[in-house]
C-alpha cells in the first residue's frame, strides 16, 4: 500500500530550495522471538533548487506508535553531496510493534560554500498496515 507523496521546503536566511519528498510502504510482517513486527519503507527524495552546495550528515527520526516512542539517529557512511539542481535518493526502513504509526523526521546538512549547518525537515511520514484501511 503506498501513501500520497507529501513535499517540504526548507527555507533558512540564504539557504533556499531544499525540496523533500516522501512516498511510503508497507513491506512485510515478520516474526522476532515470537512478537510479530512490520517493515515500511520509506523512500525519501531530497532536491537541491539552491545555488549552494549541500551535503546530508545525518538523519534524526522519532516514531509515534499507539503505545510506543523511539528515537534513532543515522549517520551516513557516504554522506551524500547535492550541487546545485541535483537530487538524490534515500531509502529508510521502519521496524514497528505496531500496525500504524507517525515518524517525524529530519536531515542535519551543512551547506559546503558558507559551512553552515541546518535542519531540513521532511513531511512527517504516516505508516499503515493495509487491513487497517479495509
Amino acid at each position: 500500500m503506498c501513501s500520497v507523496m507529501l513535499k517540504k521546503n526548507t527555507n533558512i536566511d540564504d539557504i533556499k530550495g531544499i525540496r523533500i519528498s516522501v512516498k511510503s510502504k508497507f513491506k512485510k510482517p515478520f516474526l522476532k522471538k515470537n512478537k510479530p513486527l512490520y517493515i515500511f519503507r520509506s523512500s525519501i527524495v531530497v532536491h537541491n533548487f539552491s545555488n549552494s552546495n549541500i551535503q546530508i550528515l545525518s538523519n534524526y527520526k522519532s516514531i509515534l506508535e499507539p503505545f510506543f516512542k523511539k528515537s534513532s539517529i543515522l549517520k551516513f557512511s557516504s554522506k551524500p553531496l547535492l550541487k546545485p539542481g541535483k537530487r538524490v535518493k534515500i531509502y529508510l526502513d521502519h521496524f514497528l510493534k505496531s500496525k500504524a504509526a507517525i515518524v517525524n523526521s529530519y536531515f542535519s546538512m551543512i551547506s559546503l560554500n558558507n559551512s553552515k549547518k541546518f535542519k531540513a525537515y521532511i513531511p512527517p511520514i504516516k505508516l499503515t498496515h493495509p487491513e487497517i484501511l479495509n
